[in-house]
C-alpha cells in the first residue's frame, strides 16, 4: 500500500493518497470554496481531484430521505404531512453524507457491505470535529429505515425503481 500523501494546503479533506479520489456533495455555499481550494492545492501532488456528485444523485437522495422522514413523521405523530415542515428545519433538511456514500456504492458496486453505521453515545459525529451530538438537519431514523429496506426489500424503496438501477446485494454489519 502506498504511503499517505501529504495534506493539501488549505484543504480540509484528509489525504488518503495521491491516487485516491474524494467525492463530496454540495449542500452549503462554503462547500464550493472547499472544492476550489482542494483542487487548486492538489493538482501538482495528487492524480485524483476532489469531485462533486452529480446533481441527479443529490435529488434522488433528497427525495428518498424526505419520503422516509415524512412517512415516519406521520406514523409517529399522527399529524398531517403538511405539518412536517414546521417540525423540521425544512430549509436546511438534507440527507447525511453517509447516506450518499451508500447510494454511490449501490450505483457502482456489484455488492455493498456497510460497516460502522449507527451511533455510539461517546463517538464523534465527524472525524474532523469533536462534536458528539447528531445534526438536527438530518433524520437518521428515517435513513436507518431506508437502509433496512435497501438491504431487505429494495423493491419497495420509492424513486429508486424509477432509475432503472439494479440494486446489488446490500449487507449491513453491526
Amino acid at each position: 500500500m502506498p504511503p499517505p500523501s501529504p495534506p493539501r494546503p488549505g484543504c480540509s479533506a484528509p489525504p488518503y493518497g495521491g491516487g485516491v479520489p474524494v467525492l463530496l456533495y454540495i449542500c452549503q455555499a462554503a462547500h464550493f470554496l472547499d472544492v476550489a481550494a482542494c483542487n487548486a492545492s492538489s493538482l501538482a501532488t495528487h492524480d485524483a481531484p476532489i469531485s462533486v456528485t452529480d446533481p441527479r444523485l443529490d435529488v434522488l437522495c433528497a427525495r428518498i430521505v424526505k419520503y422516509y422522514s415524512l412517512r415516519r413523521f406521520v406514523a409517529e405523530t399522527g399529524r398531517a404531512v403538511e405539518d412536517w415542515n414546521g417540525a423540521h428545519d425544512a430549509a436546511l433538511f438534507h440527507y447525511s453524507s453517509g447516506m450518499q456514500a451508500i447510494m454511490v456504492a449501490v450505483g457502482v458496486c456489484d455488492r455493498v457491505s456497510v460497516f460502522g453505521f449507527g451511533k455510539v453515545a461517546d463517538a464523534k459525529h465527524h472525524y474532523h470535529s469533536n462534536q458528539k451530538n447528531e445534526l438536527d438537519l438530518h433524520d437518521y431514523e428515517a435513513e436507518y429505515a431506508f437502509y433496512r429496506d435497501l438491504a431487505e426489500r429494495p423493491q419497495v424503496v420509492p424513486f429508486l425503481k424509477d432509475t432503472g438501477l439494479a440494486v446489488p446485494p446490500v449487507v449491513f454489519y453491526h
